[in-house]
C-alpha cells in the first residue's frame, strides 16, 4: 500500500507543475496518471517517492491516478501557502458582524485548513487536514484573510484556487524555524532541548493543570454568586453598587464580578443579539435567568443570538459574570455594548448594578508550549513546505514584539529556509502589523520597532509587504477588518506574482533632505499624498538620542517640516505603537511607518517646534 500525505487527496487543487511524493515500500515502481500523462518514480531507501505531473492550463474536476488509489475532483489552479499566528487563522465567523455582506460562497477556492499541533524531536512527514470548498457551513471556519485574499485575486484571475493554511495562534517567527537554525542561537537551543527532553512537556503541562483547576475550583466554591442565584430575575440587588462594564477602577484584584441590568423591551422584538464588547479574562452571560453565552478567554469577542422566545415585552434582566485570573476581571472599552434587536436596540453603556463575587490571588498562566523553537515548524510547517506553490501569505509578528530588533534576522533567515524546499526564489507577501494600543499613549515603541523590522524585509528578493496600520483596532490585538488586509495582500500578489500593472503600494519613503533650514521627505508612490485625522508628525532624534517631534506640511509629493537648531540622527514617521495620523496616496493605500538615517549629520539652523 501506499501512503501519501493528506494533502493529496480528494478535492485538492495542484498547480501547473505539480510535485506529488508519497510513501511506498522501498524499491516499489509507483505509477502516477493524470490528464492521460503516465509518470513513474522509484520509492527511494526511505520509501518516499516523487514525481513532476503537468497541466497545460487551469481547470477542471479532473481524476489524478497514484497506484491504487483514486483521487478526484482534483483542480489546477493557483495555489497558495497560507501561515503565520492568530490573525492569519481568525475565522470568518468571528468577522461577519463586520463583514457579513462580503462573505458568500464561492466554489472556486478550495481550502486545507492543517490541524494545529507541536512536536520538538524532529519534522512530521504529514499533517492531518482536510480539503473543503469556500461554501455553506465550512464557511464560518475557514480563515479569513486567506478567503478574501482569494476572493480578491479571483477579480482578476477566475483561475481555480486553493489554499493551504498552517498558521497557529500564539506563535513568534523562532516556531517556524527549523532546528538547524535554532543551534546558532543558544538561548533558543537551551529552550528546544529542554522541550525534548523525555517527559518534559508531559510533567509541566500536568503540574500546571492541576493549579489551574484548584484556583477555578476555589473560585466557584466561594462565589456568593453562584449558590445564591444573581442570576436570577427575582433576586434582589438593591444593595449592590452601580457601576459602569468598562470601569476598571475598582476591579484591581483577581477573581469574579458580577453585573446585572434590568431592561425594558417593546412587542414583537423578532430576533436579538446582545453585544458584549469582549471580557478579560472570561465571562459568563445570563438572560432573565437562562445561560445564553459563555467565552473562556480574553480575545473572542462577546457576542451571541438569544435564543427565540427568552426576551419578552417589558422588563428583562441580563446578568453577566466576569472572571479576571491572570488580570483584573474587566471589559475593554471601545467596543460595543448593546442589545439589538429588529427595530431597534437597547444602549448597554449606562450604569448597571455590580457585586464582587470573590477575590482571589493572581493565578499564573500555564506554560505555553506554543511560543517554543521548533515546535509548530516540526509539526505543521515541514510537512507541507516542497508542495508546489504560487507563493507564500505571512502574517505574523506579534508574538515578537517583547523582543523585536531580532526580527528581521530571525525572519530572513525563516524565508531562506522556506526557500531552500523550491527550485527557485518563492514569492512571499508578508503583512506588516497593524495599529494596536491605546492611540493617546505615545511613549510605546516595540510595535513601531517590529514594524520596521518587517519593512527592511523587503531588502530580500521576491519579497512584497501588505502595509495594516489603518486596519487595526486600538483595544484589540484581533481586528475585524480582514477584508482589508486580504485586499492588499492580494494587491501585492498580483503585482509580484501575477505581474499586473497595478499600484500595489502606499507611499515609500526614499530619502531626506536639508535646505536652507527646510526637511523635505521624498517618497515614492505618493502621487496624491494626503494625510488622514490631522497633519503628519515628524520624529526627529538628535545626536544624544533625544526625540523632537514637529508637524510637517504635505507639498506635492513630499513631507516638509521646519527643524530647530539640532544635529538630527534619524527621522521617524508612525513611530508609535497605534500612531494618530496615517498618509496615502491617490490609491487610498497607506505609507507604512518608518525610521531612516539622516546620513550625512546635518545641522540646522529654526527655532521653532509644534506651533
Amino acid at each position: 500500500m501506499i501512503e501519501l500525505p493528506a494533502f493529496f487527496n480528494d478535492g485538492m487543487v495542484i498547480g501547473l507543475n505539480a510535485r506529488i511524493w508519497g510513501w511506498a515500500e522501498p524499491g516499489r515502481r509507483v505509477v502516477v496518471e493524470f490528464l492521460g500523462e503516465r509518470y513513474e518514480a522509484e520509492a527511494d531507501c526511505d520509501g518516499r517517492f516523487e514525481v513532476t505531473v503537468k497541466a497545460n492550463g487551469y481547470g477542471g474536476p479532473y481524476t489524478m491516478r497514484i497506484a491504487e488509489r483514486e483521487i478526484k475532483d482534483v483542480y489546477v489552479g493557483r495555489v497558495w501557502l497560507c501561515g503565520g499566528q492568530s490573525n492569519m487563522e481568525t475565522p470568518l465567523g468571528r468577522v461577519r458582524s463586520l463583514l457579513g455582506k462580503y462573505i458568500a460562497d464561492d466554489g472556486r477556492i478550495r481550502v486545507f485548513q492543517g490541524e494545529k499541533g507541536l512536536r520538538f524531536d524532529g519534522p512530521s512527514r504529514d499533517i492531518k487536514g482536510e480539503w473543503r470548498y469556500a461554501q455553506g457551513e465550512a464557511l464560518e471556519s475557514m480563515y479569513a484573510v486567506p478567503y478574501f485574499f482569494a476572493r480578491a485575486l479571483l477579480e482578476s484571475d477566475p483561475s481555480p484556487i486553493g489554499l493551504i493554511c498552517v498558521p497557529a495562534g500564539g506563535t513568534p517567527i523562532e516556531g517556524w524555524l527549523p532546528e538547524e537554525i535554532i543551534r546558532g542561537y543558544p538561548a533558543l537551543d537551551e529552550s528546544l532541548r529542554q522541550c525534548k527532553q523525555s517527559g518534559y512537556i508531559k510533567e509541566v503541562t500536568e503540574k500546571d493543570a492541576v493549579r489551574i483547576q484548584k484556583w477555578h475550583g476555589e473560585l466557584e466554591g466561594g462565589d456568593p454568586g453562584l449558590s445564591e442565584g444573581w442570576h436570577r430575575p427575582d433576586y434582589n440587588d438593591a444593595a449592590w453598587d452601580e457601576g459602569f462594564l468598562t470601569d476598571s477602577a475598582e476591579m484591581t484584584g483577581h477573581g469574579s464580578v458580577w453585573f446585572r441590568k434590568r431592561v425594558t423591551l417593546p412587542e414583537n422584538i423578532g430576533s436579538a443579539t446582545l453585544c458584549l464588547g469582549r471580557a478579560i479574562n472570561s465571562v459568563r452571560v445570563y438572560v432573565n435567568g437562562e445561560w445564553v453565552h459563555t467565552v473562556d478567554y480574553m480575545y473572542p469577542p462577546c457576542t451571541c443570538a438569544i435564543p427565540e422566545g427568552l426576551l419578552k415585552p417589558g422588563e428583562n434582566l441580563i446578568a453577566v459574570r466576569v472572571v479576571g485570573d491572570a488580570l483584573p476581571p474587566s471589559f475593554v472599552p471601545g467596543k460595543r455594548y448593546a442589545l439589538e434587536y429588529s427595530g431597534g436596540s437597547v444602549d448597554l453603556n449606562g450604569p448597571w448594578k455590580r457585586c464582587i463575587g470573590k477575590i482571589m490571588p493572581k493565578l499564573e498562566p500555564g506554560s505555553w508550549f506554543y511560543n517554543r523553537p521548533c515546535g509548530v515548524y516540526n509539526a505543521m510547517l515541514a510537512p507541507v513546505l516542497g508542495c508546489t506553490v504560487d507563493g507564500m501569505i505571512w502574517y505574523q509578528g506579534e508574538s515578537n514584539v517583547g523582543n523585536p530588533r531580532v526580527y528581521k534576522e530571525l525572519f530572513t533567515a525563516f524565508a531562506g529556509h522556506v526557500r531552500s524546499r523550491y527550485d527557485a526564489d518563492l514569492p512571499i507577501v508578508f503583512t506588516q502589523l497593524a495599529n494596536y494600543i491605546d492611540p493617546n499613549d505615545m511613549t510605546g515603541e516595540n510595535w513601531a520597532v517590529l514594524r520596521e523590522q518587517q519593512r527592511q524585509c523587503l531588502s530580500l528578493p521576491d519579497t512584497a509587504m501588505a502595509v495594516t496600520i489603518d486596519c487595526g483596532e486600538w483595544n484589540d490585538l484581533h481586528p475585524l477588518d480582514k477584508k482589508t488586509v486580504g485586499n492588499r495582500l492580494a494587491l501585492c500578489a498580483r503585482r509580484l506574482v501575477y505581474y499586473e500593472d497595478i499600484v500595489s503600494d502606499g507611499p515609500v519613503v526614499k530619502k531626506a533632505e536639508y535646505r536652507n533650514g527646510e526637511l523635505t521627505i521624498r517618497f515614492n508612490h505618493a502621487n496624491g499624498l494626503w494625510a488622514k485625522n490631522g497633519r503628519p508628525l515628524i520624529d526627529v532624534i538628535d545626536e544624544s538620542g533625544n526625540t523632537h517631534r514637529f508637524y510637517a506640511e504635505i507639498k506635492g509629493e513630499t513631507l516638509t517640516a521646519r527643524i530647530p537648531s539640532i544635529t538630527i540622527k534619524r527621522i521617524r514617521f508612525g513611530w508609535s505603537d497605534c500612531p494618530p495620523v496615517t498618509l496615502y496616496n491617490a490609491y487610498n493605500l497607506p505609507a507604512s511607518p518608518f525610521e531612516i538615517e539622516m546620513l550625512p549629520v546635518k545641522r540646522f539652523c529654526s527655532t521653532n517646534p509644534i506651533p
